[in-house]
């Protein structure tokens, strides 16, 4: 973690959501919301086995920049 911003990785499989853009966006969310559940986390930058990406499969979910909470309203 670095300033407040909690680095995830995650393998291709996440990539792979069945439930298509409302599955993928619950995903991120859950997540989301749990991690800035600590008081030093303010949002989640997330890779893909290590690496940045800019959108996440093919729904095209965007997750170039750290998410937080507000990132979902």
């Amino acid at each position: 973690m670095v300033n407040g911003v909690a680095h995830i990785s995650l393998n291709t499989a996440f990539t792979m959501n069945a439930f298509a853009r409302e599955g993928l966006e619950a995903s991120l969310k859950q997540i989301v919301y749990t991690a800035t559940e600590f008081p030093t986390v303010n949002s989640v930058q997330f890779l893909i086995n290590g690496d940045k990406q800019e959108y996440l499969g093919a729904e095209g979910g965007y997750i170039g920049s750290p998410l937080r909470r507000s990132s979902f309203n």
